[in-house]
């Protein structure tokens, strides 16, 4: 290569991003979804496509500078790095916006789903009877209670352990 530093950056960028996306597909670095506020998609996930074509881009780079021309093997190995560093680039900027079902990982379907019910802790303290029903966007709403004694006893009737009108 006759830009080794530009190289050396290039493998690391293309690493860092593989990396994190094989641990965002298996649950292991979750810190991403601070990002979805700014991508409407997964960058998370789309990290291992973007990272895998950065890595297969430099790979085709050092494939078609090392072998000899005219190698059966270098044209082959070469356009199978090529058209593995396109497909990840345009699923990875794709990824970045929306991503198919089928492309999710099992944790994050469990999660949407979670969601959908309204099973998740935050669907939970908004409904009705929650800790934070009627108090988001509502500043005559008061603080929210800060223990089970400031909400009162529990009682069939609103099964939520608070009394009074809604």
């Amino acid at each position: 290569m006759d830009q080794p530093v530009f190289f050396a950056i290039l493998l690391g960028i293309g690493g860092v991003s593989f990396v994190s996306g094989v641990l965002a597909y298996r649950g292991k670095y979750v810190a991403w979804l601070a990002l979805k506020s700014f991508f409407p998609g997964w960058p998370g996930l789309a990290g291992l496509y973007i990272g895998a074509a950065i890595l297969s881009g430099a790979g085709a780079a050092v494939v078609l500078q090392a072998m000899p021309e005219g190698n059966v093997v270098r044209a082959l190995l070469g356009l199978l790095l090529i058209f593995t560093m396109i497909a990840g680039a345009i699923i990875g900027i794709i990824g970045m916006f929306w991503l198919p079902r089928f492309m999710l990982p099992q944790w994050v379907k469990d999660t949407i789903d979670e969601i959908r019910r309204g099973e998740d802790p935050l669907s939970q303290a908004l409904r009705p009877g929650g800790s934070l029903y009627g108090r988001l966007g509502n500043p005559d709403a008061g603080p929210a209670p800060t223990s089970p004694a400031d909400q009162g006893p529990r009682t069939p009737e609103n099964g939520d352990g608070r009394e009074g009108p809604r």
